[in-house]
């Protein structure tokens, strides 16, 4: 790392020199930008105050480059009180908008002034909020009702940006038994993080899968899929079989299919096969039947005579003519897996 001295030095010979100095804007600003201690934020702000034009727009780059945000926002806000030159406050401005960092008070202001319909930009916030080390008020958010659904939707759809500080949080609030309301949209999202901590994941999950509210159970079913292992395929048959949600049907059949993305295993899909043979005997709701001719095309590489797109559109004839193509081709793939 170079030393402040041979950084004026080497501005100096950048701005006189231009680009036959040995060393070009990039490189310079690469080295000033190695140290976030005081004296090098005051002679990257000194350099700024110069207005060199050759390495002016560099300088502004690469104060959002600087690893210590929170430190680089207050020192560039304190500058901005005291400064009278209106076209350095307009870059110093710039460059506090690229660092994205803001304070917690300031994030408050910011969602009071967007419910009050005085700010409307809702993606800025999300994008900011996700990357800021404030996961609790991020996870209060979630819950309040007093904000439009689509952007509490866009904060959850994002709560996975904090990877284990969220996964923590969201893992305390299940241990502690807090917000039950918000429990399978809980699960769900540390389905998604899928971080350290699977195995307690796993073990809420499963319990989930027990419960009397069909969303948490769906929930639930579907995270399973996404990280259970072998055992848990004894929970995808039950629910395929005699959930009384067509829902939870639909992700248990389903879940088969993401467990086998995961596990190629000739026992995996034994039971899938036939778990997916009893369950269309039986099965009369059309959502359930697309869930489970989806999952035995991929699992089972095979067309059954129908297309994405007439699944998608829940094509009754269609489905109907595939569901008796499948019952045929799962007949067959039992007696090959038999011999295995």
């Amino acid at each position: 790392m170079k030393s402040v001295s041979d950084l004026k030095t080497l501005f100096d010979q950048i701005n006189t020199l231009k680009n036959k100095s040995p060393i070009n804007t990039t490189q310079f600003c690469s080295e000033l930008t190695q140290s976030d201690d005081d004296d090098y934020l005051e002679l990257h702000f000194s350099f700024l105050e110069q207005k060199k034009r050759y390495v002016q727009s560099d300088l502004k780059l690469f104060f959002g480059f600087r690893q210590n945000k929170e430190k680089v926002h207050y020192f560039l806000k304190h500058k901005l009180q005291n400064l009278k030159d209106e076209a350095l406050r307009g870059d110093i401005n710039e460059i506090l908008h690229d660092i994205g960092f803001y304070t917690l008070e300031e994030y408050k202001q910011w969602i009071d002034d967007i419910k009050t319909e005085k700010r409307n930009d809702k993606n800025e916030f999300v994008w900011s909020i996700m990357k800021s080390d404030f996961v609790e008020y991020h996870y209060e958010l979630l819950l309040d009702n007093d904000l439009d659904k689509s952007l509490r939707q866009s904060l959850q759809n994002r709560f996975d940006e904090h990877k284990q500080k969220g996964e923590d949080l969201l893992l305390n609030r299940l241990e502690t038994n807090q917000e039950s309301d918000f429990q399978a949209e809980i699960i769900f999202m540390l389905g998604i993080i899928r971080g350290m901590h699977k195995d307690k994941t796993l073990s809420f999950a499963r319990d989930f899968t027990k419960s009397k509210d069909t969303y948490k159970r769906d929930r639930a079913i579907i995270v399973l899929g996404w990280l259970g292992t072998l055992e848990d395929t004894t929970i995808f048959k039950d629910h395929l079989l005699y959930d009384s949600n067509a829902y939870c049907r639909a992700w248990s059949a389903s879940s088969y299919m993401q467990m086998y993305s995961r596990n190629k295993s000739t026992k995996l899909l034994k039971n899938a096969f036939e778990a997916y043979q009893e369950a269309l005997q039986t099965e009369q709701d059309t959502f359930v039947l697309v869930a489970i001719l989806d999952a035995i095309r991929t699992i089972g590489e095979t067309k059954l005579g129908i297309s994405q797109s007439s699944l998608d559109a829940e094509d009754f004839e269609k489905i109907t003519a595939a569901k008796e193509k499948a019952i045929r081709f799962l007949a067959k793939k039992h007696k090959e897996l038999q011999s295995i």
